[in-house]
């Protein structure tokens, strides 16, 4: 009686995790092949910043806004704000500031220029508007077409 009251506890328990880790069924067989009742919850996996290293190099410098500057860096890059505070980059503040200026609207192209030019930044990652600032030419766009990658003209 107690080894079938254990065997219902584990097939429960079972039960409820299998039903938790559903979510990660569509990772493995695809959207298309879920039950419906999945289907709807099911979340398309994020796709990273690897498409902007066929042209950003190691070390070069790029003006991101606060989550990409999170994750530009493991793919070689720097970004003008650090991804997370750094007690050895004694301008921080200054690079915060700069970069919410850069990318406020109204700020005049040609402050947004002297940005770029004071951190010798060659790649601008923003949204899909339109950019109001010379001398930028867009390179790519990621798959969803959320964000361009700009190249800044020397």
């Amino acid at each position: 009686a107690v080894r079938l009251r254990w065997a219902w506890a584990l097939a429960a328990a079972l039960a409820v995790g299998a039903w938790t880790q559903s979510g990660v069924l569509g990772y493995v067989v695809g959207r298309a092949r879920l039950p419906a009742v999945l289907a709807v919850h099911y979340v398309r996996p994020w796709a990273g910043y690897h498409w902007i290293t066929p042209y950003v190099r190691y070390g070069d410098v790029v003006m991101a806004r606060d989550l990409p500057s999170r994750l530009i860096p493991a793919y070689g890059a720097y970004t003008v704000t650090p991804g997370y505070p750094d007690l050895f980059l004694p301008d921080e503040d200054r690079r915060e500031r700069a970069a919410q200026r850069y990318y406020r609207p109204g700020t005049p192209p040609g402050v947004r220029r002297d940005i770029l030019r004071a951190y010798a930044v060659r790649w601008v990652l923003d949204d899909s508007t339109p950019h109001p600032v010379p001398g930028l030419r867009p390179v790519a766009r990621d798959a969803a077409g959320d964000e361009v990658l700009y190249a800044v003209a020397p």
